[in-house]
């Protein structure tokens, strides 16, 4: 009896040492496969960033195209947001706004308006013109609020105020424009987004021309003093020939010049402004898409390579902090150029 327990007590014993075995051969193969798996993915990942460092030639990337953003078309009521207002600098650049070619257009009439005005006798200049300094038209939109003009005061450069009109924001903002000598109106128009559109009083291309008309008289009796206005957002509005004909028109009956904030690359503004024989005056650059301080210097640069091109050049901006920030820190930029008024420009360069 006893020889059988200890039997069968060396056959549990010899089980479990087996059973161990058994055990820690399968921890080892398990291992073996784990080490075998993230070697293998850390090979594929190398290579993939290989690959990645190398450019286009090697791992070719799908570029937006035209139709991909339907760019074909003005944007529709589903458009993003705020994709025109505060566009990606790709898309600025695919867009068609041809900023070049409008350089080149603008620096050959800007030459044949300079031999007109010397046939026609001495032309009055500003000391920065006289100096031959590129000029920057410095304008911050979406005002309404005192702080934010109070921030734009503190800044080392002459910058233009865009206010905009009585809204849910600020009833009365139309009293901050009272004691300024230089500052425009941020006129809402129909965007490509319904949420923005929400916007108090924005104009929309069905509106008809009693109610443009009336609208822009509004407009004259809330700033009497005003002389420039610039769209917010507005891709649809100033993309249609009807609707921005009549506020053009409108606009220039009750002493307005109209800036032309170029949200979409199908703006009809220059036609418009050719058939009332206006000047037409537009964006070049908007400063601060991306809000950081790297990104708003990078596009203050561009806009002093447009005004030493040109002559002059118009940037718009916003106001947050970091536009602030970087406007702090863009001494060495901008003292490329002389900062002037958009009233001060307009004067010196067309005389009314």
């Amino acid at each position: 009896m006893a020889q059988k327990k200890s039997g069968s007590a060396k056959r549990r014993v010899q089980t479990k040492r087996l059973q161990q075995r058994q055990t820690k051969r399968r921890r080892i193969v398990w291992s073996i496969f784990g080490v075998l798996g993230l070697s293998t993915l850390l090979g594929f990942a190398f290579l993939l960033g290989g690959g990645a460092g190398k450019g286009e030639e090697s791992l070719p990337v799908k570029r937006p195209s035209q139709t991909a953003l339907d760019l074909s078309r003005p944007q529709t009521h589903e458009s993003a947001p705020m994709e025109e207002e505060y566009p990606p600098e790709s898309r600025e650049e695919k867009v068609g706004f041809g900023l070049e070619e409008l350089i080149r257009k603008t620096r050959q009439k800007a030459a044949k308006e300079e031999v007109q005005k010397s046939a026609a006798g001495p032309e009055k200049r500003t000391a920065s013109a006289r100096q031959g300094k590129p000029r920057l038209i410095l304008i911050i939109d979406d005002i309404s609020q005192r702080r934010q003009l109070e921030a734009i005061r503190r800044l080392p450069y002459r910058i233009t105020p865009s206010i905009f009109p009585p809204s849910r924001m600020n009833a009365r903002s139309n009293l901050l424009a009272q004691g300024l000598r230089h500052y425009m109106i941020h006129l809402p128009l129909e965007s490509g987004s319904a949420k923005m559109n929400r916007f108090s009083k924005t104009l929309m291309v069905d509106d008809g021309p009693r109610a443009i008309a009336r609208r822009v008289a509004e407009i004259r009796r809330l700033f009497p003093a005003a002389r420039f206005v610039n769209n917010h957002t507005g891709s649809v509005f100033t993309s249609n020939y009807g609707a921005m004909y009549h506020l053009y028109g409108d606009l220039r009956r009750q002493g307005f010049v109209f800036v032309d904030s170029r949200t979409s690359g199908h703006s009809v503004v220059r036609k418009v402004a050719a058939e009332y024989h206006a000047p037409y005056l537009a964006r070049d650059v908007f400063i601060d898409n991306v809000q950081n301080r790297t990104a708003i210097l990078r596009q203050l640069r561009k806009a002093v390579r447009i005004a030493e091109k040109r002559g002059y050049a118009i940037a718009i901006g916003h106001p947050h902090r970091a536009t602030f920030d970087a406007l702090r820190h863009a001494r060495g930029i901008l003292d490329r150029v002389e900062t002037v008024y958009l009233d001060d420009f307009y004067r010196s360069r067309y005389g009314r």
